[in-house]
């Protein structure tokens, strides 16, 4: 029997948090506190489960946060294909970039025939520091 897929108040403030943070990173706790805010009292095992099956999914990305304990999520956005390419995560502001443009993905998928790699994109992320954080330094 297929579990039904129900569309609840927790399930839309959750889907409005991502797309108001469209362009940034959070964590579980900050989705848990935006739920508190909205009214709305959830554990956090029911956030890490909506988070996992969102994941799952490919709505979004899900990363080891660099800059704090456990992990960090980010909107996947509609037409990206994150297991596909390669992340780049801002050690300072937590940023994920999608590293999908032609050359990375050539020189991936070159490395990976030349060694005889079987690379998974969808956990593999270069580190380092961002456009905008560099400007602010």
């Amino acid at each position: 029997m297929l579990q039904k897929s129900y569309h609840t108040k927790t399930t839309e403030l959750i889907s409005q948090f991502i797309l108001v943070k469209k362009q940034e990173t959070f964590t579980a706790g900050e989705l848990t506190e935006f739920l508190k805010e909205n009214g709305v009292d959830v554990n956090k095992t029911t956030v890490y489960r909506n988070l996992d099956k969102m994941t799952e999914k490919g709505k979004l990305i899900k990363h080891k946060s660099m800059i704090s304990e456990g992990y960090i999520y980010q909107y996947a956005g509609e037409e990206i294909h994150c297991a596909e390419h390669i992340h780049f995560q801002c050690k300072k502001c937590g940023s994920i970039l999608h590293l999908s443009d032609e050359k990375t993905v050539e020189y991936l998928n070159s490395l990976s025939s030349e060694l005889g790699l079987q690379i998974d994109l969808n956990l593999s992320s270069l580190n380092g520091i961002c456009e905008k954080c560099r400007k602010k330094d």
